[in-house]
């Protein structure tokens, strides 16, 4: 693959505008949740408190991000204009809240926010295989995208921890949910400035979706896009606790930041090498791979918790993160065209349901056992993600290799 291939992508129409209204809004996935664990921390104590608030605010907007891109297809980008606004709205009031009230109430305007987000992201990756059609193309604008967003999560922690240094965490949690509403502006500008056939997608899908479906989740196709990238997110979420935890045991709790920028710097790394490589093996093989990946290095984070190698294991821990997601929107262009804004909201929503949940259990578990015990029990769960890939239906090329290879080795046995 030439090695312009990254600029030749990012220079196609529609493509900058997508891109940065991505990053925008990305910024605050990144700052929310580590700033309210160190919020929470501080004004109530404990860790359960902040695994209980991140999970507030993360799971209610992944439940929710399906039906939010179905109102997006039906109601055009008024819908994430008003969600930009909302967001900011209960952030905010959410940041005032925090020890200043009981903590329970403290969740209610996490929650609300999280559930009332902007799908921007879901949006502009419905985009990409609209705006660029080659296969080879797509695969570097997924990988792009996927790369400038493992970019975002290596600032945000570093910009959490300058910005607890000079302001309280909750003016943070505050700063955080005003993000979002530079990239609904962009989206919105673009499509108020120019004929509505710039974005078919967003009325021309809402039309296919006005019957009544089984969710994705339920289909076994679903389920083998969908479920490993739940596992992936369950090993982040339970990193935003482990990490935490063990730098408060060994210095200070904000030192976490720097270990959480080396897992999406690990993240760059891994996605700029899977864009640029020309496979030959098949998504869902490819998808099974990655899998396994994931839990054999999160296996070797275990035993380097609390030391100096842990900065070289979390790096480790980030190479599967972006090729994970790119094989996941890439097989959503593959088999699930059909409903493809609802599966790439899906994707985003999976991996936020794996994190909320990770946090919260791991956030409870922290209280009767030790970090790295509970990072091994995570490696065995993370084997399943590959599990969960296996279970896609091998393609028609799958089948035609295996048939090609029973005259391969039955000339091979007879010489």
């Amino acid at each position: 693959m030439p090695s312009t291939g990254y600029i030749a992508v990012a220079r196609t129409s529609g493509v900058p505008r997508g891109l940065l209204a991505s990053f925008t809004s990305r910024l605050s996935g990144g700052i929310v949740p580590f700033s309210t664990i160190v919020a929470f921390s501080q004004a109530y104590g404990g860790f359960a408190y902040s695994g209980i608030a991140t999970a507030a605010f993360m799971l209610s907007g992944a439940f929710l991000a399906p039906t939010r891109g179905r109102l997006v297809d039906r109601y055009g980008w008024h819908a994430l204009l008003w969600g930009g606004i909302s967001h900011a709205f209960f952030l905010v009031l959410a940041a005032t809240a925090i020890g200043h009230v009981p903590a329970w109430l403290a969740f209610l305007p996490l929650a609300a926010g999280g559930a009332l987000s902007a799908p921007v992201t879901s949006a502009v990756r419905t985009r990409w295989s609209r705006l660029v059609t080659d296969k080879q193309s797509l695969q570097q604008a997924h990988a792009l995208d996927s790369i400038l967003e493992e970019i975002t999560f290596v600032i945000t922690p570093l910009i959490t921890v300058a910005a607890t240094a000079v302001l309280p965490a909750q003016a943070c949690v505050a700063l955080g949910g005003c993000c979002p509403l530079i990239g609904v502006a962009l989206l919105y500008q673009r499509v108020t400035n120019t004929p509505q056939t710039a974005v078919p997608h967003v009325h021309s899908l809402g039309k296919q979706r006005t019957g009544r479906r089984k969710s994705l989740i339920w289909t076994s196709e679903g389920q083998g896009v969908i479920a490993p990238l739940i596992v992936l997110g369950l090993v982040g979420g339970s990193l935003n606790v482990l990490l935490p935890a063990t730098a408060a045991l060994h210095g200070h709790i904000t030192s976490a930041g720097y270990l959480f920028a080396l897992f999406s710097v690990g993240g760059v790394i891994g996605g700029l090498v899977y864009g640029k490589i020309q496979w030959t093996r098949t998504l869902r093989s490819r998808y099974a791979i990655a899998g396994a990946t994931l839990a054999a290095v999160t296996a070797l984070l275990a035993p380097a918790l609390g030391t100096p190698a842990a900065l070289i294991a979390v790096l480790l821990l980030g190479l599967p993160l972006t090729p994970l997601f790119v094989i996941g929107y890439l097989l959503v262009d593959e088999r699930l065209t059909h409903r493809q804004t609802e599966a790439n909201s899906w994707l985003g929503s999976g991996y936020d349901i794996g994190s909320a949940s990770g946090a919260i259990l791991f956030g409870w578990l922290l209280t009767h056992t030790t970090p790295t015990l509970l990072t091994l029990v995570l490696a065995l769960v993370a084997t399943t993600a590959a599990a969960f890939a296996l279970r896609l239906t091998p393609t028609p090329d799958e089948h035609l290799n295996a048939e090609a290879a029973e005259p391969r080795q039955a000339n091979s046995a007879t010489k």
